[in-house]
């Protein structure tokens, strides 16, 4: 029996009508979603029109919707750049992790997951609470096929590997606690109370609330 491929986050996302394949189309495409980023961080939501779009970008209406079926499917090409963007500074931060204690590397991984949820959440606080199960960094470009695995093949074995620190008699459910209730944590904040994940006092509870997770009491 062939086992069926795993759905990417970005393929949740709404979707482009139809792909660029030649270099006008694509430099097209990016233009439009160079615009939208553009009219999102300066103008807000509100003024993110096909017809805004069409005047920063310099294409013409007709042609934005040979490619973009509505406008949140040209958000969602803002969103898939930034992620891609986002997951490669991920993968420069690992290296940077090297040698650091447990505390010190999840308080640096915490800071990066605020980062980026304020990053997502400030440019459209809609589309961010309407699609936070495809908006997920972690996931973005990983080979796992489930939330899951994601965890079993990241989250536990960082916590193995700093088992001198670990305390704990369920690793497992440790590692679920860290790799995906503190982001729930971290996404409901950012989506509820704002200004309180900009506050120090929001990361030192975070990191807090971690290391209670692998301590025994």
């Amino acid at each position: 029996m062939n086992s069926t491929p795993a759905q990417r986050p970005k393929d949740l996302l709404p979707q482009p009508r139809k792909q660029p394949i030649q270099a006008r189309s694509k430099a097209l495409v990016d233009a439009v979603a160079q615009a939208c980023l553009r009219i999102l961080e300066k103008e807000g939501e509100d003024a993110l029109t096909v017809n805004r779009i069409a005047e920063v970008s310099g294409a013409t209406v007709g042609s934005i919707y040979q490619y973009f079926p509505n406008k949140e499917s040209m958000i969602a090409a803002v969103y898939e750049r930034m992620l891609d963007q986002e997951s490669e500074q991920l993968f420069a931060m690992r290296e940077q992790l090297q040698g650091l204690s447990l505390e010190a590397l999840l308080r640096q991984v915490f800071a990066n997951m605020i980062r980026v949820e304020q990053r997502l959440h400030s440019l459209s606080s809609a589309f961010h609470a309407r699609y936070r199960s495809a908006l997920h960094l972690g996931l973005w470009h990983a080979p796992q096929a489930s939330r899951q695995e994601f965890i079993n093949t990241t989250w536990l074995p960082l916590l193995q590997m700093h088992g001198a620190e670990v305390q704990t008699d369920n690793p497992q459910l440790a590692a679920y606690l860290l790799g995906q209730g503190l982001r729930e944590i971290i996404h409901s904040a950012v989506q509820d109370v704002p200004e309180q994940t900009q506050s120090p006092q929001f990361l030192d509870a975070l990191v807090a609330m971690a290391m209670s997770c692998v301590t025994k009491r």
